[in-house]
């Protein structure tokens, strides 16, 4: 298929319009990586992206164990990300940018071994509208590079939900509860899971797919989005970065 596509649209970068491919790798190294790995409950620097114990606590055994980010969503991460909805050019743009961030992930952390490698899946009604899910495709990169097991049916979505960008953080957490949940117990119960979307910046969707599968038995799961709305703390708050 990319091997298709490259013919009917010859290569150049998406950014800077070079020829060779669809994301250079100039314009590739002009993408931030995170300064900080942060808990997925309270949004703070964490060590290694690990949930603060507090905050697991709070949760009562539903919080994720960890969450890692490869990318800050700004500058050409969000670009891409933004493009890659629009056309099967800007997609592969993403799909180089994964390829990338499964390489850091490997030097930065080394193997990844769960059980198994979810998605999250799309709403019904984004997914009749552009026809993918990118959270599926970062998966299929991640799962050929580490060589993991790959589901995309075990966590459905059941219902469509208001845009998250709309929403502030309570809004959004509100958002999604029960729009989630898992076809096939069974195929969960004592199994170690990673979760992967495209970003994370509240960390709602994570969360309450997380929720759904340590409710259907899941033994631990894990989290992995290809960027992040990075944190700037100063004054002892933590603030968007701008």
């Amino acid at each position: 298929m990319e091997n298709l596509l490259k013919y009917l649209f010859p290569p150049k970068c998406i950014f800077c319009r070079n020829e060779g491919e669809v994301f250079c790798d100039t314009c590739l190294a002009e993408c931030s990586l995170l300064t900080a790995q942060y808990c997925l409950v309270c949004d703070l620097p964490s060590e290694g992206g690990f949930t603060h114990t507090q905050c697991a606590e709070r949760l009562k055994g539903t919080a994720p164990s960890r969450l890692l980010g490869v990318y800050s969503y700004d500058g050409k991460v969000r670009e891409c990300i933004k493009f890659s909805k629009y056309g099967a050019k800007q997609f592969l743009s993403l799909r180089k940018l994964c390829r990338e961030a499964a390489d850091v992930c490997a030097e930065m952390w080394g193997g990844i071994t769960p059980d198994l490698c979810l998605p999250i899946p799309s709403s019904p009604q984004k997914l009749s509208y552009r026809g993918f899910n990118q959270a599926n495709m970062i998966a299929e990169e991640f799962c050929r590079k580490f060589k993991l097991s790959l589901n995309k049916e075990l966590l459905i979505r059941v219902r469509n939900t208001e845009a998250q960008h709309t929403q502030d953080r309570e809004g959004r957490r509100e958002n999604v509860k029960g729009s989630f949940a898992v076809t096939a117990p069974a195929n969960v119960k004592g199994k170690k899971i990673l979760l992967v979307d495209d970003i994370s910046t509240t960390g709602a969707t994570f969360l309450e797919s997380a929720k759904v599968l340590y409710e259907a038995g899941a033994a631990e799961v894990q989290c992995f989005a290809l960027s992040k709305r990075e944190k700037v703390c100063y004054n002892g708050a933590a603030h968007d970065r701008a």
